[in-house]
């Protein structure tokens, strides 16, 4: 019923192995295979005796990713949709990649939102395209991933609704929220048709079959429960009523808005963190509910005693009771991997897990 993941990002692979991120590694998918299988030599080397991968943060699942894969737009889901809205792609050789600006900012009625036909049709979504096609034809013997996917799994990958909502607008989306509410809806359904149009178009194009669904929404913490009844909870079922089964992801402490989260239709999976209470999500989910958590970042930083960690540790599998729960965190450069660590160590010293 206990599970652990761990990967690193870009930011510690480029101090601790110097890797850089350039454009052609986004945008020639048989060179970020190769620096991908460089990387994940690295990883190995550096923590042989550890579940700890290259991987997209809390996206990717080991047991479904081998380096015979090869990603075809490996990048962040509301990223690819800006960039179709016009957007610029912006390349950070150090760090995550990112959009210029925000395409939707002057939006005025649903009348500015372009047909669905509109973004299939930019030369974005088009090379997309071309290259499943292409590798498909010339590399029979790679297993092509497409963009929305990130292994075989067949679990799609987006950012929530208000999240992309609000990388598309900006800051006026929350004021939105009160101003013009309607006008939000409007968006917000024209950014579940979207993602539902290019999940299905690319899990089509690539024969890749569709078992779920992760929604990251990342920005959802910031809003009321009632705001994200409204606003979020509609939207992500509509996804769930299509594609089945729903792994909510919520950035930050989410005590607040739980209820509106489970009440999105086929929730199978919270994935949180930030101290959210595991008692509350057990209790409103029952114990045969899936939850994957993330430690507190505070608790994972440089200088963070050891002890603290211990505590928190002890407190989630009490508030779990035993129910199906998955430890999972993202390393970063400012962290300290030993604390990160020793939630594997004392998941197997108390044989909660076997050593993998």
């Amino acid at each position: 019923m206990i599970a652990f993941q761990a990967s690193v990002s870009k930011g510690w692979l480029h101090d601790k192995g110097g890797f850089k991120f350039d454009e052609k590694y986004y945008k020639d998918p048989l060179y970020r295979q190769l620096q991908d299988r460089n990387m994940n030599g690295f990883v190995r080397r550096e923590f042989p005796d550890y579940p700890l991968y290259h991987m997209e943060a809390n996206l990717m699942q080991a047991g479904h990713a081998n380096e015979n894969q090869v990603l075809v737009g490996g990048i962040q889901p509301n990223l690819i949709l800006a960039v179709a809205l016009g957007s610029e792609f912006v390349i950070y050789p150090d760090r995550d990649s990112d959009i210029s600006g925000n395409p939707l900012k002057n939006i005025a009625s649903g009348k500015d939102l372009p047909a669905l036909e509109q973004i299939m049709d930019h030369p974005f979504i088009q090379e997309l395209d071309a290259q499943i096609i292409d590798l498909k034809s010339t590399h029979p013997e790679l297993e092509v991933i497409p963009p929305f996917f990130w292994d075989n799994s067949g679990r799609a990958t987006i950012h929530g609704i208000i999240t992309t909502s609000f990388k598309l607008i900006g800051d006026n989306v929350m004021i939105m929220i009160i101003m013009d509410p309607d006008l939000l809806h409007v968006i917000h359904q024209w950014i579940t048709d979207v993602y539902i149009l290019l999940i299905n178009h690319y899990a089509e194009l690539a024969n890749m079959p569709i078992t779920s669904v992760h929604v990251g929404e990342c920005s959802g913490t910031m809003i009321s429960n009632d705001q994200y009844s409204e606003f979020i909870t509609p939207y992500v079922t509509q996804l769930g009523k299509v594609f089945g089964n729903i792994r909510l992801h919520s950035c930050g402490q989410s005590d607040h808005i739980l209820d509106a989260i489970s009440q999105i239709e086929n929730l199978k999976v919270i994935d949180t963190g930030s101290d959210t209470s595991i008692a509350k999500i057990r209790e409103m989910t029952g114990l045969g509910f899936e939850i994957n958590l993330e430690p507190p970042v505070n608790l994972m930083l440089k200088g963070s005693p050891k002890s603290d960690l211990i505590k928190w540790f002890d407190r989630v599998l009490e508030e779990n009771q035993g129910g199906p729960l998955k430890f999972a965190f993202h390393l970063e450069s400012g962290y300290a991997a030993e604390n990160c660590l020793m939630i594997y160590d004392e998941l197997l010293k108390r044989k909660l897990i076997r050593k993998s």
